[in-house]
Parts: structure tokens; C-alpha cells; sequence
């Protein structure tokens, strides 16, 4: 699974290309929704399909959008995209070509790598949710869907806060993976998740 900061950029690509008005707050504490959900309940929030992957149309169609009101619809495209990146990123993340040119063991390599992309990513989102903290702070609004049952906002809400306090980290190996093939990995993600909707 991405991590949060790669959740939070391609939220904010998603949100900059939708076609439809997005109550922002509402979309990101959505997005961040499906990651706050307990072990024994993941399943029933991500909608797993036979062979363990998740069944991105299945989620959508079990709602009339058309229905909804805006801070509703919001949420459900925010737990959406969070959905669809998820298989996106597991099928996909792996073709990004890292280059270990100084032989770092496993362990170094994942936290090298963890880094460059938290680097990449808040230098993508550049402050972007910043105005939009006091909001999801007060963000108390019931979102009445019985699908989604059981989803804790405010866990929600405490994951984007301490993202958004977060620190940029230092990154000591910049050309571990190149930031333009990161970044057309995550605009191609957007471009197909446009289409799909």
C-alpha cells in the first residue's frame, strides 16, 4: 500500500483535474478513511473481490451519486480514490526503476526509498492542504451512508493532522529514483482514474 504522503499527492492531482466540484475536506478525510479501518474489518471497506484485489466499481456502484449531497458524494469519491490507488500502486509501483548504485542492504533501501518518495511527494502537494487544516480540524459532519457504516472520522481526521505536521525528511540519495518517473507514475494513475469514472 502507498504511503500517506503518496495518498495525499495523487488526492490533490485528483482533486486539481476532477470535472466535478469536490468539497475538499470532506474528499481527503474520505481519502484517508479506508486506512483507519481495523484488521478484522478491512474487508468489508475495500471490497475485495475472489482473489484478494479490490473491486474499485463494485465499491463505487453501490452508491447513487447523483443522490448524494456534496459533502457526501466528496467522501465517497475521496474513499474511492483511495481504493482505486491502492491497486493502482500494487500492480504498478514496481515497474519504477530504482537505482542502488551504492549497494544499500535491504534495510537501507527502504528507508531510502520511503524517504525520496515522502520528499517528492510533499514538494508535489506544496502546501496544498495547509489551507484546508482548520477545516478537516472541525470537520464534524455525519455522513449518513449505511454503506460505509463504521468508518471513524476522527481517526481520519488525526492521520491528515499529523501528516500535515509532519517534516519534509532530508533525502541522501536523490537519484535512487528519478523524480520525473515518479511523477509521470503518479500522472498516469490520475489520467486512468479520470477515465474510469
Amino acid at each position: 500500500m502507498p504511503p500517506i504522503s503518496t495518498n495525499m499527492h495523487f488526492g490533490k492531482l485528483f482533486i486539481e483535474n476532477s470535472k466535478v466540484k469536490i468539497q475538499i475536506p470532506s474528499f481527503i478525510i474520505g481519502m484517508m478513511s479506508p486506512d483507519t479501518i481495523n484488521e478484522d474489518d478491512f474487508e468489508d471497506f475495500h471490497t475485495l473481490d475472489e482473489d484478494g484485489n479490490i473491486d474499485v466499481r463494485d465499491f463505487y456502484e453501490k452508491f447513487d451519486m447523483k443522490n448524494l449531497n456534496i459533502v457526501q458524494k466528496s467522501f465517497i469519491l475521496g474513499y474511492y480514490c483511495h481504493l482505486w490507488f491502492d491497486e493502482y500502486y500494487k500492480f504498478n509501483a514496481s515497474k519504477l526503476r530504482i537505482h542502488n548504485n551504492i549497494d544499500l542492504t535491504d534495510e537501507e533501501l527502504v528507508a531510502a526509498i520511503k524517504s525520496i518518495l515522502k520528499y517528492y511527494d510533499n514538494k508535489a502537494i506544496n502546501n496544498f492542504f495547509d489551507n484546508y487544516k482548520k477545516e478537516i480540524e472541525e470537520f464534524n459532519v455525519d455522513i449518513n451512508l449505511k454503506e460505509i457504516e463504521g468508518i471513524c472520522i476522527d481517526k481520519s481526521k488525526d492521520q491528515i493532522c499529523e501528516f500535515l505536521k509532519d517534516t519534509i525528511p532530508d533525502v541522501n540519495y536523490p537519484q535512487l529514483i528519478e523524480e520525473h518517473e515518479y511523477m509521470s507514475f503518479i500522472e498516469n494513475g490520475c489520467s486512468k482514474i479520470m477515465r474510469s469514472l
